[in-house]
């Protein structure tokens, strides 16, 4: 019986990417309707979602720099 090696489609690191893009387009969102997601930011919560959403985004494609 020969065993055959699968390859992961994606890491706990890109989903944990896709979750801060996800996070920061609600954060976005709700800053339009007036609501304040982090409040615990100070001053820097009205860039909260670029940051998160950078941070994210930066995760998601971190595997792809690791294998060219």
């Amino acid at each position: 019986m020969r065993k055959v090696k699968t390859e992961k489609s994606g890491s706990i690191i890109q989903g944990i990417g896709f979750l801060l893009v996800a996070f920061a387009a609600i954060d976005f969102l709700s800053s339009w309707a007036g609501v304040n997601m982090t409040p615990f930011l100070g001053p820097v919560s009205s860039f909260s979602p670029i940051i998160f959403g950078s941070i994210g985004y930066l995760l998601i494609n971190s595997d792809k720099q690791q294998t060219e």
